[in-house]
């Protein structure tokens, strides 16, 4: 059986659920309150910003066309002094090659940045060419695939590897690293 509560801890909780009550009142409705709510009946006019609504049929200062800098704030002043443009010399044109026999120089190919570190193959005579490159990635491919998105074996060897740079088209040898 349970024993009901003693009189005096029912009258100290009607008295902390009263305190509670008017803290609420008088705090909840306040400044913190959203607007347009019940807070907002006893607030005056004149706490209330004022819009003038005569502005919106006056004439907006313009700036003259081309003369104001797009990342100053503002309308431009008259300190400011438009920027002058300087005109570039003409140049002649002078051509070294009229009849244009000479080639276009090959486009630098950039540093070749893998390793060949072996090869593997199975019972039915395919092989796979293991390279690694600079950031330690392994590429795996047999002959004809592309790897890296950039080489493509061509051969795989005992010793070597030829792979075919896919943006050159040249074809190179890469030996058998040790380590």
């Amino acid at each position: 059986m349970v024993k009901p509560p003693s009189r005096p801890v029912i009258a100290l909780g009607v008295l902390v659920l009263a305190a509670g009550l008017a803290f609420w009142l008088q705090h909840g409705m306040g400044p913190a309150a959203p607007a347009g709510g019940e807070g907002d009946a006893g607030r005056s006019g004149s706490d209330l910003p004022r819009i003038d609504l005569a502005r919106l049929g006056a004439d907006k200062a313009k700036a003259p066309v081309g003369k104001r800098d797009l990342f100053d704030f503002g309308a431009a002043t008259a300190t400011q002094a438009p920027p002058t443009a300087a005109t570039p010399s003409p140049t002649p044109a002078v051509d070294l090659d009229p009849f244009g026999d000479t080639p276009p120089s090959p486009t630098p190919v950039p540093p070749l940045n893998v390793k060949y570190v072996g090869s593997v193959s199975d019972k039915r005579g395919f092989k796979v060419a293991v390279l690694m490159t600079d950031r330690k990635e392994l590429l795996t491919g047999q002959a004809g695939e592309l790897v890296a998105n950039r080489f493509r074996i061509v051969n795989i060897g005992l010793e070597s590897v030829d792979i075919q740079d896919v943006g050159s088209e040249r074809v190179r040898r890469i030996p058998l690293r040790a380590n």
